[in-house]
């Protein structure tokens, strides 16, 4: 990426000290064990690390500028203090690749479980519609025929990594693009300075208490994802989860529920479990699809449902595609495999 202004950085983020002029990074670091000569340094404060404490290491490897929560003593040049660490972050990673996702179609899947299955359920809907499609996960990324892993597999890309991933689709020419979103990335504001299109939760069970601290606060993280809808958004909300009637509450956007209840607004019925997959009737008025999976388990037509309705009645796909996309995913790594060695059982 080409050097960009710090003052132009800040163009549309918030500053509590000036923002100095003339000054140029070629990139946003928050390790400064990494810091590359003209990188911005973001020291962030963590749970158990501050990154206050670095800054002197920083600007000894050639950070050009330093941002940072706390005012510092005596005069160190270059030097922004900002409100929120994290937000300011989001949004100068944005701005340094040029807000890459408002050129594209985005659709957040969060969750306690079934994240990366219905992203990868959604994003194989995508495929089959010919759409040119990418993909965020805690297990990879997708970027046309590339694939990149995205970490630690346990939670969101750090922001200027998502940006960086979702400049390199638009680059790339997709146009679409679908990210898992965990609740400690939403609460770290990792997509923090992106607007959905879409909006699919799966459910919100009693998860990551030692992090957020209760139950409220951490389905308060995943309800970020709801509010970080563009207006004319859709928030497709789970009528079988607890969860539905805060998320009905929180979100401003359109509503669309899915799931086995009476009351849903995409219903599945007449649901079939066997080795070899999942088949069940989708219903929604005076519509019905049969969908056939190679998944198993339960919890997969709520996925698979869930993945329908962001395809066929939120981006207005054929049905046939999503029918096709969901028969196409056959396992995701790490979830649910099935391990066939000849057995006369399933494994």
């Amino acid at each position: 990426m080409p050097n960009h202004s710090l003052k132009h950085l800040f163009a549309e983020s918030q500053a509590h000290t000036p923002v100095p002029e003339g000054v140029e990074v070629n990139g946003i670091v928050l390790d400064s064990r990494q810091i590359q000569p003209g990188n911005l340094f973001v020291a962030l404060v963590g749970g158990q690390v501050d990154g206050h404490q670095y800054i002197a290491d920083a600007y000894e490897r050639g950070a050009a500028a330093v941002l940072g929560t706390q005012p510092l003593s005596g005069s160190v040049a270059n030097y922004v203090q900002v409100a929120d660490d994290r937000l300011a972050l989001a949004e100068l990673s944005a701005a340094f690749y040029d807000y890459p996702a408002r050129k594209l179609t985005l659709i957040g899947v969060t969750g306690t479980d079934g994240k990366t299955t219905t992203a990868n359920l959604i994003y194989h809907i995508l495929r089959a519609a010919d759409l040119k499609a990418g993909m965020i996960t805690t297990v990879n990324a997708l970027i046309g025929d590339e694939e990149l892993d995205t970490g630690f597999h346990v939670t969101t890309p750090e922001a200027p990594d998502v940006q960086r991933y979702l400049r390199q689709m638009v680059d790339a020419g997709l146009t679409h693009a679908v990210m898992e979103t965990t609740s400690h990335g939403l609460a770290q504001q990792r997509v923090g300075a992106i607007k959905f299109d879409l909006a699919v939760v799966t459910n919100i069970t009693h998860e990551h208490l030692d992090y957020h601290g209760s139950y409220e606060k951490y389905r308060a993280a995943k309800g970020r994802l709801f509010q970080s809808l563009k207006p004319d958004g859709l928030a497709i909300l789970n009528r079988d989860d607890a969860s539905y009637e805060f998320l009905a509450e929180l979100t401003r956007a359109r509503r669309l529920s899915y799931g086995q209840h009476a009351e849903s607004d995409l219903r599945a019925t007449h649901i079939e479990h066997g080795p070899a997959g999942l088949n069940f009737t989708a219903r929604h008025n005076d519509n019905q699809w049969q969908l056939t999976s190679p998944l198993i388990g339960a919890y997969n037509v709520s996925n698979a449902l869930a993945a329908f309705a962001a395809g066929v009645l939120g981006l207005g796909l054929p049905a046939q595609s999503a029918i096709q996309g969901i028969a196409s995913l056959h396992a995701v790594p790490g979830r649910m495999q099935v391990i066939d060695l000849g057995q006369d059982f399933t494994a």
